[in-house]
């Protein structure tokens, strides 16, 4: 019997670090905060580069903090980034369901309006239930726009960021030039940092991020694939590839 080689390491993770596509960013954040915790440091530097980023923060926060508090905090975030003001969708936090029609409605909208060529948004494979859906909402609405893939559309790729829960990467961004940035943009947010100190996850995942890649104190993590393979993939195997299926298998049915 052929003995299979085990990966090395290089086929687990990236060694030399790179950067996302396009000129047209749009970011998905489930919640107020998971657009500076998550690729904060790549989006600072993404404006540096002069990349048209766009922010659209889904949830309002509310099983967290109050919601108006978070929503300043939000715009706060986004200055502290140079990023323009992000657009408030208020769906109720701890709310989104991948087959909701009015979040799947929402996206259709906002790829209609941004027409990005990249679409950052949370892994499926994250802790949150949020983060979760919201990924597999984007999914369902790539996938039909593009007729299962079968049709190019101007989004090109799709690009899950982590937050609370380590996925799977095929892309490290080296983050050192915007990770000051990233600092101030957390401090926005003292309500959350009060409740729990994601400041401190953010940092422990930045110098874990970094253990691959020569010279770099601190990076980002995310896994980017084209849209259109994106939309042929099932949830589960596009989850896989990030590290696990279990936590697509539960949300499916709702």
């Amino acid at each position: 019997m052929r003995r299979r080689r085990l990966p090395a390491e290089s086929d687990l993770v990236p060694y030399t670090p790179g950067f996302p596509p396009g000129r047209r960013w749009l970011v998905l954040a489930p919640h107020p905060d998971d657009e500076v915790f998550g690729p904060g440091a790549t989006l600072a530097q993404a404006v540096a580069r002069g990349v048209e980023v766009s922010l659209v923060v889904v949830t309002d926060g509310g099983a967290q903090g109050e919601t108006a508090g978070r929503e300043r905090e939000a715009r706060a975030g986004a200055a502290a980034l140079g990023l323009g003001k992000p657009e408030l969708w208020r769906f109720p936090d701890r709310s989104l369901r991948p087959r909701d029609a009015g979040l799947r409605r929402a996206l259709r909208g906002a790829l209609e309006r941004y027409v990005p060529d990249v679409i950052f948004v949370t892994s499926p494979v994250e802790l949150h239930p949020d983060h979760r859906a919201l990924a597999l909402a984007l999914q369902s609405v790539v996938r039909a726009s593009t007729l299962g893939g079968l049709r190019r559309t101007p989004l090109g790729w799709v690009a899950a960021y982590e937050v609370g829960l380590p996925l799977r990467p095929n892309l490290l961004v080296a983050g050192d030039e915007g990770w000051e940035a990233k600092r101030r943009a957390a401090a926005c947010y003292g309500g959350q940092l009060a409740f729990r100190s994601y400041d401190r996850v953010m940092e422990a995942l930045g110098t874990l991020r970094s253990l691959t890649l020569t010279g770099v104190d601190h990076a980002e993590a995310m896994h980017v694939l084209p849209a259109r393979l994106v939309a042929r993939l099932s949830a589960r195997a596009w989850a896989r590839r990030m590290g696990s299926p279990a936590g697509v298998t539960a949300q499916r049915a709702r």
